[in-house]
């Protein structure tokens, strides 16, 4: 019976210090960036798997940085929208919260989580991109409620970047990465920004532009709709007026834009066939709120198709610099630099001369452009 006892005890104390041991590894690596631990160079400095966890550490940088000013939206805001923008300078610490792949019901819910743990919280500025108000658009499989609106990392999250066995692959390709890239960002800055370049080279194999947005066109939601026979259709509009009054409530400056992605995709839109429904959502958006438009065909989202676009990474999302653009025009700063037909505040009484301006380029651009048209229509036919 002792010698039953012992045997239970030595295997005992080995299983603790096996999880011992691959816990404190866990920790040290942290390869989501949920423990704000040290960083070594070369051991933990680059954190390629942080873009597999985006909304949970999203959700706890809020926690620790408690932003004065958020960026909210999809992955277009995390690309393109820049916290470090000098208009910011009296907001600071700034922070992009789009999250990848995020429906407008997720962009609100994390913009209340930013609230709660700054209830002084100044000012946001709020990506409303189309897609966002699919109604076929559900929530991600990684979004949690239970890690919103809360000041601390969840048991379930903490266990998960402790325990489990992504973690310990996690922490594995981490110091790969590290020993193969150091000193470089990851996927992401410390401010919560997409890294353009690291995103290109990991995620589409250093393909960029014209070269990766056949694969992107064909996967929209648009394009799905189309292909599976059911017409594109959105809801979830009152999620726009349950945020307008959170701002009015909570006394923060808040700014609503749609991004401007490359003309390809608006054309996906119209070959689509959900042109109309587009037009009528600007509509509706116009009735709830100011909002700027960067979208249709302008001097920036006209950037000729080649291998390394100057605007744009692929059909969907632009370059910071076209960003630092939008954020001059919405808060008039430096706007001499900015074109002339780049960005235009709806309101009920824009927004139809607006539209209207919007199809009557849209007819000169494809005249003048046939070939980025046939492009797009290969796209939706191959």
């Amino acid at each position: 019976m002792k010698d039953y006892q012992r045997y239970f005890r030595i295997v005992l104390s080995v299983i603790l210090m096996q999880v011992l041991t691959i816990s404190g590894f866990n920790i040290a690596v942290d390869p989501y960036s949920v423990f704000n631990n040290p960083i070594w160079v070369g051991f933990n400095q680059v954190k390629p798997e942080k873009d597999k966890q985006v909304r949970m550490f999203k959700a706890i940088d809020i926690i620790r940085i408690q932003p004065n000013m958020v960026f909210i939206g999809s992955s277009r805001t995390e690309f393109g929208l820049d916290p470090a923008h000098p208009a910011l300078a009296e907001v600071q610490p700034a922070y992009n919260l789009g999250i990848t792949g995020a429906n407008i019901y997720e962009a609100r819910r994390y913009f209340e989580h930013a609230i709660a743990n700054n209830p002084e919280l100044k000012q946001a500025a709020i990506g409303v991109d189309f897609f966002m108000f699919g109604q076929d658009k559900k929530n991600q499989d990684d979004f949690s409620e239970d890690r919103l609106l809360t000041s601390h990392i969840t048991p379930q999250d903490k266990f998960n970047s402790i325990f489990s066995l992504g973690a310990i692959r996690g922490s594995l390709k981490t110091i790969r990465a590290n020993q193969s890239s150091v000193n470089r960002v990851g996927y992401f800055y410390p401010d919560g920004r997409r890294n353009t370049d690291y995103y290109v080279s990991h995620i589409y194999g250093g393909l960029q532009g014209v070269d990766i947005m056949g694969d992107l066109l064909r996967e929209n939601d648009f394009f799905q709709s189309k292909k599976q026979g059911n017409p594109y259709e959105i809801s979830h509009l009152e999620e726009v007026k349950n945020i307008v009054k959170l701002c009015q409530k909570k006394n923060i400056k808040c700014d609503f834009f749609i991004s401007p992605s490359h003309v390809t995709h608006w054309e996906s839109i119209r070959l689509s066939g959900a042109w109309q429904l587009f037009e009528e959502w600007k509509r509706d958006l116009a009735q709830i709120a100011p909002v700027w438009d960067f979208s249709g065909y302008n001097s920036i989202t006209t950037d000729p198709l080649s291998s390394n676009m100057k605007n744009y990474i692929d059909s969907s999302h632009y370059r910071k610099e076209i960003g630092d653009l939008v954020l001059n025009r919405i808060w008039q700063y430096n706007e001499d630099i900015v074109p002339k037909d780049f960005g235009v505040l709806l309101t009920p009484e824009t927004v139809e001369n607006h539209l209207k301006q919007i199809r009557e380029n849209r007819k000169i651009w494809a005249n003048n452009h046939p070939d980025v048209v046939e492009f797009v229509e290969n796209v939706l036919n191959n």
